[in-house]
């Protein structure tokens, strides 16, 4: 559900809903107090009317009996309001009867209660008193009828008179709620465009509130941070220029000696001097020497162009082992080298994934470790190149900068080792040529492992 209409309905819903209640209780109360009074006022004229009974019938007896003095009594009582009283015996006969109205009966049963009933009648609403009375010495039951006819129909007039005025307050709500909420997510909806269009990589979008409440506050800070990002990213940028022309720059010079490394390498490679160890040294030069060479034409095309043009063959795993059993064989390292590798063929591109393993191989070399471990191992997922050694570690707040270009975790011991700390950003983007990505595990003193999926 939107934010809109989500205010929407909180504004109209609350504001309907304290209309009804408050409208509810205005009209309970006010009929409940007209209707108290019209009780009060019956209960008071059903002990006026018992008063003048009682007196009326004293005046009557001194010149009539006792019948003829009740009944002229209870008519004598009618007379301020005709049509009001009933007089019964306290056997239910009745004595007189002015009331126009079929009572029921039942409302004698309990007249010693002093009780009122209300019953309908033509339309009329009749509130009728019950009690008794004592009549020179007898007891008599009186009824007394108060019509409250006028109550209801007030309370019926006050009730559309609400419905009224509570449909012309909700329409004019409905359209305040409405506009409102339309208003204040307007501000909301520029917001969201404008972060979207950020999202996008338009950094020069900027928010435009012309108001002086809350999302005007929130816009001006969103722009001071657009500007901030704006400027971050071109000082970014700046700095990627600049390390890819260096590299470019660097890639472009190391061609000429490289190419003279492999002429002469071929020389002495064909030579016929007959000695074997120079002969395969010499392969050995050529070998290197060719891969250097096709490593930087890979790396001038993943300057220019952002990415590499390569071309992916299937491999076995003994021949990219081999190679590194080759360049790596030498003891004079004193540091214990071993591969362990399962048999499989893997789709690369060969001399980058050889330069991802001798970059993480001459990395653990300069770990301070006695040993390393490079293995490989198929699976499910693919093939997992790893390579582990116990040196000293990499502080695990360095652990995510360490693919940076020319980030170094020890400046002075990467320098020592003729290191530009490119190795791992060389490594990086590789892999991503190959869909797959480094995962370092390391601890300080204990060493580190590095893995990856091809």
């Amino acid at each position: 559900m939107k934010l809109s209409t989500k205010l929407f309905l909180a504004i109209f819903g609350v504001t309907a809903a304290t209309l009804l209640i408050f409208g509810y209780l205005i009209l309970s109360v006010d009929f409940k107090k007209n209707l108290d009074y019209q009780i009060d006022s019956g209960t008071k004229d059903f002990q006026s009317s018992s008063l003048i009974l009682s007196q009326t019938y004293d005046v009557f007896i001194a010149s009539l009996d006792h019948k003829n003095s009740i009944s002229l009594a209870a008519s004598y009582a009618d007379r301020s309001n005709p049509g009001h009283i009933n007089l019964y015996t306290s056997s239910k006969e009745p004595v007189y009867t002015g009331i126009d109205l079929a009572i029921p009966e039942e409302f004698l049963d309990d007249a010693a209660k002093n009780q009122y009933n209300s019953i309908t009648s033509d339309g009329r609403r009749i509130i009728v008193f019950t009690g008794t009375v004592d009549v020179g010495g007898s007891g008599y039951i009186l009824q007394t009828a108060r019509d409250v006819t006028v109550v209801y129909d007030n309370a019926e007039s006050l009730r559309f008179s609400f419905i009224i005025i509570l449909a012309i307050s909700l329409a004019i709500s409905f359209v305040i709620a409405l506009v409102f909420s339309k208003t204040v997510t307007s501000k909301a909806e520029h917001v969201r465009k404008t972060s979207e269009a950020m999202a996008s990589g338009d950094y020069k979008k900027r928010i435009k509130i012309d108001s002086k409440d809350e999302f005007a506050a929130m816009s001006e800070s969103y722009n001071k941070m657009a500007d901030t990002i704006e400027e971050k990213i071109s000082e970014l940028e700046d700095s990627v220029r600049k390390r890819d022309d260096f590299i470019a720059a660097f890639s472009h010079e190391m061609k000429t000696p490289l190419t003279s490394i492999v002429g002469y390498a071929d020389m002495i490679y064909q030579s016929s001097s007959g000695d074997e160890d120079i002969h395969n040294a010499s392969g050995y030069i050529l070998n290197e020497g060719l891969r250097l060479e096709k490593l930087s034409f890979n790396l001038l095309n993943l300057i220019a162009m952002d990415k590499a043009e390569i071309t992916m063959e299937s491999i076995p795993a003994e021949e990219i082992f081999d190679d590194l059993k080759h360049v790596y064989g030498s003891d004079s390292h004193d540091i214990a080298l071993t591969f362990d590798y399962d048999d499989a063929y893997i789709t690369m591109e060969y001399d980058l994934i050889k330069t991802v393993l001798t970059n993480l191989i001459d990395n653990a070399l300069k770990s301070n470790t006695d040993r390393i471990e490079v293995t490989g191992k198929a699976s499910g997922d693919g093939y997992t190149f790893s390579v582990r050694d116990y040196g000293i570690g990499i502080p695990e707040e360095d652990l995510n900068k360490v693919v940076e270009a020319f980030y170094m975790v020890d400046k002075s011991r990467s320098r020592k080792a003729h290191g530009a700390g490119i190795g791992l950003a060389l490594c990086d983007r590789i892999l991503k040529l190959h869909n797959s990505r480094l995962d370092i595990q390391s601890k300080l003193n204990e060493g580190t492992t590095v893995k990856f999926t091809i």
